[in-house]
């Protein structure tokens, strides 16, 4: 049964946990889900205030190797 409703719930761009948020709170006669309630708080939180302030030096090398060294320089700062 879980299966069946992954499937169905990834045709429709929603999360499990959404449809059963959704049906625990039809079946409990609530008017509006705790998800559709809280989700612009959420949605709010979900992003620090620093989230895209970063500026990229694009002339650095940006690999793995060299992301890690770089690390290693600066983490007892």
């Amino acid at each position: 049964m879980y299966r069946r409703i992954k499937a169905r719930s990834a045709e429709e761009g929603r999360t499990v946990r959404s449809i059963t948020l959704v049906l625990y709170s039809q079946w409990l006669g609530d008017s509006q889900p705790e998800e559709r309630r809280g989700s612009a708080r959420r949605r709010r939180a979900a992003k620090p205030s620093w989230f895209g302030s970063v500026k990229v030096d694009k002339s650095l090398p940006h690999d793995m190797d060299s992301v890690r060294e770089s690390i290693a320089r600066h983490h007892g700062e």
